[in-house]
């Protein structure tokens, strides 16, 4: 079970950094730290923001590979989200990636503790989005690249919620991609890239095929990954025909 820790921004240094209280709390958004020099933990960045952030910038939880720090009350609305909905309405948790510590475990841990707001503050697992979600940044950019894949992040969610029982790890590790089929126009093409992008939170291109276009999808790790992709893609009826392509 992670281990949550608060060291709270005092309020006079809060207000200077937030719209204040009044959190509608609907969503959690999730983002990364983008900070990768070693050091750069949890409790690091909990100190940053307790001894007076110099950015205009807050979140309410810091995350790493041991533990997740608290700095402000769910009913703070943080700047973080990158529109005035995120971050009126949104839980801001940041997950470290510094150098020295494990990825892998962070999200585990990020997870863990995204599965605990959601049930202590009912929010469905629909409302929880990515940052790009709000601002259309590419954040988290290292999930966003597939280290762990979105996907990946809510089905750890889930298994921490106990609302789906967790699955062997795959031991293909090869790296895959979907293809789709061909559309006529470029703005056909762009219409499934943005539900790609914005809604599945992937990351994604266009490419053209002579006079047509089709959409590449980033990398999954593993077969049954980028299957159960296609399988979404196919779902959404963004493309009859899909194709899965070794990298």
């Amino acid at each position: 079970m992670i281990t949550i820790r608060k060291k709270l921004v005092p309020d006079v240094q809060a207000n200077k950094v937030s719209y204040g209280k009044g959190n509608a709390k609907k969503y959690i958004v999730v983002h990364e730290t983008d900070n990768t020099r070693s050091g750069a933990d949890a409790d690091a960045h909990a100190r940053l923001q307790y001894n007076g952030n110099s950015r205009s910038a807050s979140w309410h939880y810091t995350v790493d590979d041991k533990e997740a720090v608290q700095s402000f009350e769910h009913a703070w609305r943080c700047w973080a989200a990158g529109s005035t909905t995120g971050n009126n309405q949104g839980i801001q948790v940041e997950v470290c990636v510094n150098s020295d510590g494990n990825y892998q475990k962070a999200m585990l841990n990020a997870a863990e503790l995204v599965a605990k707001i959601m049930k202590d503050e009912g929010i469905p697992i629909s409302n929880v989005v990515q940052h790009n979600h709000f601002s259309g940044k590419n954040c988290p950019s290292q999930m966003r690249a597939g280290k762990v894949s979105w996907s990946q992040f809510i089905t750890m969610i889930k298994v921490s919620s106990g609302n789906t029982t967790q699955q062997k790890p795959s031991t293909d590790t090869n790296r895959y991609r979907v293809l789709t089929g061909t559309y006529a126009t470029k703005q056909a093409a762009e219409n499934v890239l943005d539900v790609l992008k914005h809604r599945f939170g992937w990351v994604a291109y266009i490419e053209p095929d002579e006079a047509k276009w089709r959409v590449k999808t980033g990398t999954f790790s593993g077969m049954d990954a980028v299957q159960a992709g296609a399988n979404k893609i196919k779902t959404a009826k963004l493309a009859q025909v899909t194709n899965i392509v070794a990298e």
